[in-house]
C-alpha cells in the first residue's frame, strides 16, 4: 500500500507549485496471477503526465497510466484500465516483461486531496478504518468514502452527497471483513437494483517499532525502519547518548527507564520492540514490563544463553511466562543472514519483524511451494 502521508505531501506540494495542473490517483484494485504490487497500491499523477508519488507496478505501467491522466482530469470521469502483463507490454514498450499476471487499475480525477491526509490520520490513530471505492468508469466512480474506527462503531465520511447511504450501510460488512483479514476486499453490492462493484481497503496502522538502547546499532534500525514507513521511537535513560545519535527527523526519542517507558509503548499486534541496550539489568527491567503487553513482537539482542538467563530472571521477578509470551519473543533477534555489522544486524532484525507481521517464515522465496502473495 502506498503511504498516504507521502501521497498527501506530494499532492499538496504539486498544487502549491502548479495550481493550474489537475491531479489524478491510480489504484491497483485487482490482480490475476503474478504482480509486483498488490491491491491497494496507489500512484499520484498529474494532467501533464508526471508521476508524483507512489507506484502500481515494478515500473512497467507507471508511464502509460500517467499518460492517460490528462483525459481523466479533463473529463472528470474515472477510467478502468486493464493490463495483461503477459501480452500488453510488447505493444506498449516494444518488449515483453515475462510477468505472468493481469493488473486492473482505477484512475480517478483527484478533485479533493484532503482525504489523503485524513486517511493517513486514521492509520496513525491505530483504531481501524477503511477506504471504499466504486470500481466503474463514470463520473461517480472512484473513492467514495472513508470509514474511521472499528467495523461496528466507526463513522462514515462520504466524499459526495450523492453517495447512497444504503450503499455505505451494506459496505460496512466489507469493512468488517477487510479489517478482520487485514486485506482488501473486492465485492459487488446491490442497492435499489443497481450493482456497485466495491473495493474496500483496510487502513492498517504502520508498524510501530520501539527501540530500547541508544547504541550505534539503533541508528541503523531507525534509518531502515523509517525508509519502510514505520513509526519509530527510541528509548534510553542516558540523555547524552540519545543526543549523540544521528536519527531521521521522524524518529521520536524519550529519556526514560522501563518503569516510565512501558506506558509509552503502543499496544497492538502491529507493535514491535527491539531490546538493544547490551545491559543485562536494563534488558531485564524492560522485559519484565514488556512481556505482559499485547504486542506483536519482542526481539532481544544477544546470545541464546543470555536470552535464557533473561527469561529466567524475569520469571524470578514474578512474571509467569505464558505460551503467548514465548510466541512473541525472538531471542536472539533477527533472521539468519550471516552479517555481523550493526547495519547487517538491523537489516536481519527488521526483516524478521516484517516476516512476523505478515505471518511468514522469512525463508527464501525459491523454496516456497505455495503462492507468493
Amino acid at each position: 500500500m502506498s503511504g498516504f502521508t507521502e501521497l498527501s505531501f506530494a499532492a499538496q506540494a504539486a498544487l502549491a507549485a502548479r495550481p493550474h495542473v489537475a491531479l489524478a490517483l491510480a489504484t491497483l484494485v485487482r490482480v490475476e496471477g503474478s504482480s509486483y504490487r498488490q491491491p491497494g497500491a496507489r500512484m499520484l499523477v498529474d494532467a501533464e503526465h508526471r508521476v508524483l508519488a507512489g507506484a502500481i507496478s515494478g515500473g512497467c505501467l507507471e508511464a502509460d497510466v500517467a499518460a492517460r491522466a490528462e483525459a481523466v482530469c479533463a473529463s472528470g470521469v474515472t477510467l478502468k484500465l486493464t493490463y495483461d502483463l503477459r501480452d500488453d507490454l510488447q505493444a506498449i514498450w516494444g518488449f515483453g516483461s515475462a510477468c505472468d499476471g493481469v493488473a486492473h487499475i482505477l484512475l480517478e480525477p483527484l478533485l479533493d486531496v484532503v482525504w489523503l491526509a485524513h486517511a493517513a490520520d486514521i492509520r496513525h490513530a491505530r483504531e481501524g478504518g477503511a477506504i471504499v471505492s466504486v470500481i466503474e468508469a463514470s463520473a461517480t466512480g472512484g473513492t467514495i468514502a472513508l470509514f474511521d474506527g472499528g467495523a461496528h462503531n466507526g463513522t462514515w465520511h462520504a466524499h459526495s452527497s450523492s453517495t447512497p447511504s444504503a450503499l455505505l450501510n451494506e459496505a460496512r460488512r466489507l469493512v468488517d471483513a477487510a479489517l478482520h483479514t487485514a486485506r482488501p476486499v473486492l465485492e459487488t453490492i446491490v442497492v435499489d437494483e443497481r450493482a456497485y462493484e466495491c473495493f474496500v481497503e483496510p487502513l492498517m496502522p504502520s508498524i510501530a517499532l520501539h527501540l530500547i538502547g541508544a547504541g550505534r546499532g539503533a541508528e541503523a534500525f531507525a534509518h531502515i525502519a523509517t525508509t519502510l514507513g514505520w513509526d519509530v521511537t527510541l528509548f534510553d535513560h542516558r540523555p547524552a547518548l540519545l543526543e549523540s545519535l544521528v536519527l531521521p527527523t521522524s524518529v521520536r526519542t524519550a529519556c526514560v527507564r522501563a518503569d516510565e517507558g512501558a506506558a509509552l509503548i503502543t499496544r497492538d499486534a502491529r507493535t514491535a520492540v527491539a531490546l538493544l541496550s547490551h545491559m543485562f539489568e536494563i534488558d531485564t527491567e524492560w522485559m519484565t514490563a514488556l512481556l505482559p503487553l499485547p504486542i506483536g513482537y519482542l526481539g532481544v539482542l544477544g546470545s541464546r544463553q543470555r536470552a535464557a538467563k533473561l527469561i529466567e530472571t524475569v520469571a524470578e521477578r514474578g512474571v509467569e511466562i505464558t505460551p503467548r509470551m514465548h510466541g512473541m519473543l525472538y531471542a536472539p533477534i533477527g533472521l539468519d543472514l550471516g552479517g555481523e555489522t550493526p547495519e547487517s544486524i538491523a537489516l536481519a532484525a527488521i526483516a524478521e519483524i516484517e516476516a512476523v507481521m505478515h505471518g511468514r517464515p522469512g525463508g527464501a522465496l525459491r523454496e516456497r511451494q505455495s503462492a507468493i502473495h
